[in-house]
């Protein structure tokens, strides 16, 4: 990815319910929790289903969770 896609799926990830930050590349934040992603390693299509999977690995485990 580049900067400017960096940016784009940032502004755009709240319309989805997620929250992201980064500094330039790298990916700060994921719903407020601290992380570091280099996101110059991944395709669009790529770092989008690794978010997917890590919201759905967040579901899963409030999902077992829950009370």
């Amino acid at each position: 990815m580049n900067e400017e896609q960096v940016a784009r799926l940032c502004a755009i990830a709240p319309k989805y319910g997620l929250t992201l930050a980064h500094d330039g590349l790298i990916i700060t934040k994921i719903n407020q929790q601290s992380t570091t992603f280099d996101t110059s390693k991944y395709m669009p299509d790529q770092f989008v289903d690794l978010l997917a999977k890590i919201i759905a690995t967040q579901m899963k485990a409030d999902l077992w969770q829950w009370q």
